[in-house]
């Protein structure tokens, strides 16, 4: 049975980090802070918003809520948010998407500056990962993938098939990094997780493969049966089975598959606080992972770092945009 890759105390371990960094910025007069906009009252949005205070509040960062009503103009969103873009007082910005009737590239993509782009949605940021640029903003999910990789160094050293290969061309403290030389597959592409998880790994020396739905089922399944580490990011449940990995490999599950729940007879099962249909949340990893690989993350647990992550993008930007290194 798999050993678990704790995603809490992960998540933990950021934001007690951001908490020093943020109390050493406000005792230079500088009040980390990052805002919200959000449109209307959709259930997921006001989801992520509770949690995402909850989390800036535990890293000592304050948080301010742009809502806007459902009908909200493209002109008068846009207007308002060119207004907290240029708020010196507010370090980063969190835009709830996917927007009704407002074209997002538009409305956020050209009006966001990428100092502030603290989900990082932009092409300045996702340039700045290409080149190892270390002020640039990343993906936070991406990002939580490789905080899990280091948190669990030494464990994932010791199962990783690379560290008993010698590495003559790395250079000293190469091969203390867990990520120099690492086999390391993911299931997926997308602009979220595949490439800037693919990027960030490769900029420290790993051996990176991404496979998604396009790939021949041979070639896809000798890659994720030949990985040290397998991120697995697939829209499906249980579409990732114990036969396809490689046994004793370390499994990141950070996929999110949401199912309505209904009871035995097929009725929808409620919520009583908010009256609508319970939702179950899944990886995309079988059960019978859990038996062959020898550490794993649980689900949900990824998205546990994630907003921890959004906290250290904040202070990143912070510290960035007042000259402090």
């Amino acid at each position: 049975m798999a050993n678990v890759l704790d995603c809490k105390l992960v998540a933990q371990s950021i934001k007690d980090e951001c908490k020093k960094e943020a109390d050493a910025l406000k005792a230079q007069g500088i009040t980390p802070k990052l805002g919200i906009f959000r449109v209307g009252e959709k259930g997921p949005d006001l989801s992520y918003e509770k949690g995402a205070t909850k989390t800036m509040a535990e890293a000592g960062i304050e948080v301010e809520v742009f809502a806007l009503p459902a009908d909200v103009s493209q002109e008068d969103y846009i207007k308002k948010f060119r207004e907290v873009n240029a708020d010196p007082s507010i370090h980063g910005i969190l835009a709830f998407r996917p927007l009704d009737n407002i074209d997002e590239n538009v409305a956020i993509g050209e009006n966001i500056s990428p100092l502030k782009d603290a989900d990082s949605c932009t092409a300045a940021n996702m340039g700045k990962l290409v080149i190892n640029d270390p002020t640039g903003l990343y993906p936070c999910t991406a990002s939580a993938i490789v905080e899990v990789i280091d948190y669990y160094a030494e464990e994932i050293k010791k199962v990783a098939r690379a560290k008993f290969e010698p590495l003559p061309l790395a250079k000293p403290g190469q091969e203390d990094d867990v990520c120099c030389g690492l086999d390391v597959c993911i299931i997926n592409n997308s602009n979220v997780i595949g490439k800037p998880l693919s990027m960030m790994l490769t900029n420290r020396f790993a051996t990176v493969s991404i496979v998604h739905h396009l790939t021949h089922p041979e070639i896809k399944n000798e890659y994720i049966k030949r990985a040290d580490v397998v991120v697995a990011a697939t829209p499906f449940k249980d579409s990732v089975t114990g036969d396809m990995i490689k046994e004793g490999s370390v499994v990141i599950d950070a996929a999110v598959v949401r199912e309505k729940a209904f009871d035995a007879d097929g009725n929808p099962i409620m919520n009583e606080k908010t009256g609508r249909q319970k939702i179950n949340t899944f990886g995309c990893c079988s059960a019978d992972v859990e038996e062959v690989a020898s550490w794993k993350t649980p689900v949900p647990g990824v998205g546990a770092i994630t907003s921890a992550l959004l906290a250290k993008n904040l202070i990143k930007a912070c510290k960035v945009q007042n000259n402090i290194k």
